[in-house]
């Protein structure tokens, strides 16, 4: 029992930022909380002498209006329809509207419950956003001031009334500073919301791609040695029968030498935090050793490096590992250039150092942008899909960032930017 009218209140969180639905049921429930705390202000109003009984018609009618508007709301929601944020300004219009109605009959701005009018300014700034939170508060803004220009003042409130130029303004001041936090406040509440989104579906993809670290891991174990007896017999048998230039043989061993290949990515592509051993690394020496030795093995390869000196040039990095991560995205560059130049630049950002592969292929396919990080994605027919899930691996491990990007003049980018450390020079005392 505790528990159903705990659930009753909770507020309309959930881990859809928009939630329209939600907020409207959240809503209609605190109206109708509201309109029994109406009929429950009936006796004292009169005991008071604010609401008077030539008004108890109207006063009747306009929650009972209210009250089938809140049924009708409830039956439609019932309904899967999709609810748009238009709907819940329909709903808080509403709510006003019936409230000025209401006090408009007991006194108008001078009635001591207007406050509660000022209540739906966090309601507004809380379940509105943009042009229709604002839209909201001009509603309320134009409510406040009909309930002083257009008062029924019953005899028990005609002692104590106030100045309009007094209490206009101030009821404005209140408003404005209850919507204005609110703004804010509800404002960093989606912030918030979104970004455990955000973090929650990352550590969802990290953990299945761990899976399939392991999945790997086991597999290529297992298989490599099964695989190298099968390529050793081969050979030997073609070597004692002299078929050597057998063209199912060839195919044969073609086969194996494809599994140990993959099975070598396989291998390779799982990197772990705690089995990196990081070292200082001066990322633009190492960038020039490794296009110059790619250079060297590929010819007619053209590589242009472009090196930023400024500013501290170390990362923590694990060296060889760094180095086979460049080796890919430079030969998925040459592969794309088609015979074209490419660049790997280096480039200083203070507190990060960004190291860019570019080249002028067509660009990334969408499916490797959609789905980078995840191993075995590939559109080339004799890919393995590890080249680009080496390299993310890398990236998250050492605390860097990797994307990929096209460039505006033709041909794709591929960034890794990494966390500096400063030089020894730098460095604290």
């Amino acid at each position: 029992m505790l528990e159903t009218i705990r659930s009753f209140f909770d507020p309309p969180i959930s881990a859809d930022p928009a939630g329209n639905r939600q907020k409207i049921v959240w809503i209609v429930r605190l109206r109708w909380l509201a309109l029994v705390a109406q009929l429950l202000s009936v006796v004292p109003a009169v005991e008071f002498r604010i609401l008077e009984p030539s008004q108890f018609l109207a006063f009747g009618g306009v929650i009972a209006a209210l009250a089938s508007f809140n049924a009708v709301t409830w039956l439609a929601l019932r309904k899967e329809r999709a609810v748009r944020s238009r709907q819940i300004l329909l709903q808080l219009g509403a709510d006003i509207a019936a409230l000025s109605s209401l006090l408009a009959l007991t006194g108008g701005g001078w009635n001591p419950m207007v406050p509660i009018l000022l209540v739906h300014t966090v309601l507004g700034a809380m379940l509105l956003e943009g042009q229709l939170s604002l839209l909201f508060f001009g509603l309320l803004v134009a409510c406040l001031l009909s309930l002083q220009s257009f008062p029924h003042v019953p005899s028990g409130l005609e002692a104590s009334l106030v100045p309009r130029r007094i209490l206009f303004p101030a009821q404005l001041l209140v408003a404005v500073v209850f919507w204005i936090t609110t703004s804010w406040l509800s404002r960093g509440m989606t912030a918030m919301q979104t970004h455990f989104a955000f973090l929650s579906e990352r550590k969802t993809r990290i953990d299945r791609l761990r899976a399939v670290g392991a999945l790997a891991a086991g597999l290529s174990h297992e298989f490599a040695t099964p695989l190298n007896t099968a390529m050793l017999r081969l050979r030997r048998l073609a070597r004692k029968e002299g078929l050597q230039d057998h063209p199912d043989l060839k195919s044969a061993a073609e086969a194996l030498d494809r599994c140990e290949e993959v099975l070598r990515h396989m291998s390779g592509a799982q990197l772990r935090p705690e089995r990196l051993n990081l070292d200082p690394v001066n990322v633009g020496e190492l960038v020039e050793r490794v296009c110059s030795s790619v250079a060297n093995v590929h010819e007619g390869a053209i590589i242009h490096t472009k090196i930023d000196r400024r500013g501290p040039q170390r990362a923590l990095l694990p060296e060889v590992a760094f180095s086979q991560a460049l080796l890919n995205l430079i030969d998925n560059a040459l592969q794309a250039g088609k015979g074209e130049p490419i660049e790997v630049i280096v480039r200083n950002q203070t507190a990060r150092i960004d190291v860019v592969v570019l080249d002028r292929g067509d660009g990334w396919p969408d499916v490797v942008r959609s789905h980078l990080g995840e191993p075995f994605v590939t559109t080339k027919p004799d890919g393995v899909g590890l080249g680009l899930y080496y390299v993310h691996s890398l990236s998250e491990a050492v605390g860097a960032e990797f994307t990929l990007e096209d460039r505006a003049e033709g041909g794709a980018a591929a960034r890794i930017s990494l966390p500096v450390v400063p030089s020894e020079a730098e460095a604290p005392e």
